[in-house]
């Protein structure tokens, strides 16, 4: 069995249980899978994922993301309802991408995540992040990129008009010019990025919000997509320029996206995990193999150093900091 098959390569497991069977004649079935999963992660992955976990709360900069999932055996829950895998990930000295289940979407949820967190939280307009945005030490941004969609989506429609288009159009153009910035001073130094935005992408973003003001109620009055789209850019607008005032901070969540997008399309493949130990698993499995590519590291060969070498740290009580992605060498 290849959990990274599973979770890398979206292949399911009955798949691979028929796969198994073919090439080595023996019968193994998903059921046996699933469990060798679950107990991995519990007993590999978990104590790897804490660590990981300790160092990533010390970053002053984090990006976060959720999913739906879906879990067939939740307490108090029928199985067509929705379950939420949380993302949150890090880029300080090493990457680190890190991987929550929880029944809900709920602010309690994201609270729990990222208790303790003080520094910079980059998010989409998802309102759950607000009561971490308003602790102490916590400033909040936007996602330009998340913002640029809805515009982008009217673009596209069939149904719009076309004077919502015409906005559309327009809004899109400003954006593109921050992009534009961003494109030319993605390898300068954070110092150097800083005095660039000051100079160049400040006046864009006075552009885009007297545009805003000029046209929000002339959006509003078209109404449909284009008012709810001028809303979203309205009360996002503080939390969109926020990366104007620090040199290494992005323009938009795409890390974080980038990231749970996997998972996103692993889900159309095995679409669904039994059982809440099962989504916990998957969340463990999905940190390690994110974190090992973000750390340029090979998923599968990362995974079976460490399911070696972690119940021999363990057993002699040693460090596991050596076992770390960024600690190994791997041929």
């Amino acid at each position: 069995m290849d959990s990274v098959s599973l979770h890398e390569d979206s292949l399911p497991l009955e798949r691979q249980a028929k796969i198994y069977k073919q090439r080595f004649g023996v019968a193994f079935t998903s059921s046996t899978f699933s469990n060798w999963i679950i107990k991995a992660s519990k007993l590999r992955l978990e104590p790897l994922i804490e660590r990981l976990n300790e160092i990533q709360m010390q970053s002053d900069y984090i990006h976060g993301d959720e999913t739906t999932l879906q879990v067939l055996k939740e307490k108090d829950k029928k199985p067509q309802n929705k379950s939420y895998i949380w993302l949150k990930a890090s880029n300080d000295t090493h990457p680190i991408v890190l991987i929550h289940y929880s029944a809900n979407r709920a602010s309690t949820t994201a609270k729990a995540i990222f208790k303790g967190f003080n520094g910079y939280l980059q998010t989409d307009g998802y309102p759950g992040y607000n009561d971490i945005a308003k602790q102490e030490g916590v400033i909040q941004l936007g996602c330009w990129a998340h913002a640029r969609r809805k515009f982008a989506d009217i673009l596209k429609s069939t149904v719009s008009d076309q004077q919502s288009k015409q906005l559309a159009k327009e809004v899109i153009d400003y954006i593109a010019q921050l992009y534009k910035v961003e494109k030319q001073i993605k390898d300068k130094p954070p110092s150097e990025k800083l005095i660039i935005r000051e100079k160049e992408s400040k006046p864009i973003i006075r552009n885009i919000k007297n545009w805003l003001d000029k046209n929000f109620f002339i959006a509003q009055k078209i109404d449909g997509a284009i008012a709810k789209a001028f809303i979203y850019l309205n009360n996002q607008f503080t939390k969109l320029s926020v990366y104007l005032t620090n040199g290494k901070l992005a323009i938009d969540n795409n890390k974080a996206e980038n990231h749970i997008r996997p998972i996103a399309l692993g889900r159309k493949n095995w679409l669904f995990t039994t059982s809440t130990d099962g989504a916990n698993a998957l969340a463990n499995w999905y940190s390690i193999i994110e974190t090992a590519k973000a750390n340029d590291i090979d998923p599968y060969k990362y995974l079976c150093y460490i399911l070696k070498e972690l119940p021999i740290y363990q057993q002699a009580n040693m460090n596991i900091d050596p076992l770390l992605p960024w600690n190994v060498s791997l041929v």
